[in-house]
């Protein structure tokens, strides 16, 4: 049974079901038209659509808030409250066609990830948790762990997708697991015990604000790629998301891979 959460943990599954909404209504199997970006990603009606509705649904709810989002953000200087949104997270995933694609947001109080919500509405797979009260599958009713795998023997790790910033990671990862995933997949995955492990360099908040506190409630580890904890409203320090289990050994093959030297530059 759903625990009794916040009005702005319920807030944030009203918020994923208005974005699901318009997300179906642009996505193909086909594939749709996007523009570029300045840093090369890519953009469609659907992420600007999503983000504009964020927007205007916390002015209106939660005018004490501010939004910090991929595509705009209203005012979020010296704000400690924030709802911090990905409109459309897998993009390159949704113009290409594919299901893997999800709407992910969190409430962030004074740079910490108190409530979060994933949601992939082709898979009908969404997450919700708040701090204290666990990672819940809400089409099953179903509380989320994490896996209890203790070692890399047919583990899953999830490195991103683009295999030069990560070769030699992979390289040192695939002396240790046989069973390595290099693709664009969700962190959120690990709260669902699917990948063991999870590593990102985006300085981004809005890719892993949601992620943090998922994978959290669900018994798992998430930091920046040095291990330690970070504020989730200004650039982060690329993320290590694990089942915790494993969460030394990776910080371990990061430090051996020399990874921190690829953590791209950003300002919010």
């Amino acid at each position: 049974m759903l625990p009794e959460f916040q009005e702005t943990t319920t807030f944030l599954l009203d918020l994923a079901e208005k974005a699901n909404r318009i997300l179906l209504r642009y996505y193909s199997p086909a594939g749709i038209s996007f523009s570029v970006k300045a840093d090369s990603s890519r953009v469609t009606e659907a992420d600007l659509e999503v983000n504009r509705m964020v927007i205007e649904e916390v002015e209106k709810n939660y005018p004490d808030f501010k939004v910090l989002a991929e595509e705009e953000s209203n005012n979020t200087k010296d704000s400690k409250k924030l709802f911090v949104v990905d409109p459309l997270d897998g993009t390159l995933n949704f113009t290409l066609g594919s299901p893997l694609f999800c709407f992910s947001a969190a409430v962030v109080i004074d740079g910490k990830s108190v409530a979060g919500v994933i949601s992939n509405p082709l898979a009908k797979r969404t997450l919700l948790a708040e701090e204290g009260k666990g990672t819940w599958l809400i089409e099953e009713n179903k509380k989320m762990l994490v896996s209890n795998k203790k070692d890399f023997d047919h583990a899953l790790i999830n490195c991103g997708y683009k295999e030069t910033e990560f070769s030699a990671l992979l390289h040192n990862l695939s002396a240790r697991t046989p069973s390595l995933f290099a693709v664009c997949e969700y962190g959120s995955m690990v709260a669902i015990g699917s990948f063991q492990g999870a590593i990102y360099l985006s300085r981004c908040p809005h890719d892993i604000a949601g992620v943090k506190i998922i994978v959290e409630e669900a018994g798992g580890k998430v930091t920046d790629i040095y291990g330690e904890d970070q504020r989730y409203d200004k650039p982060l320090r690329g993320a290590l998301i694990s089942n915790g289990i494993l969460h030394n050994e990776l910080l371990a093959l990061i430090d051996k891979s020399g990874l921190r030297n690829k953590l791209k530059t950003i300002q919010l």
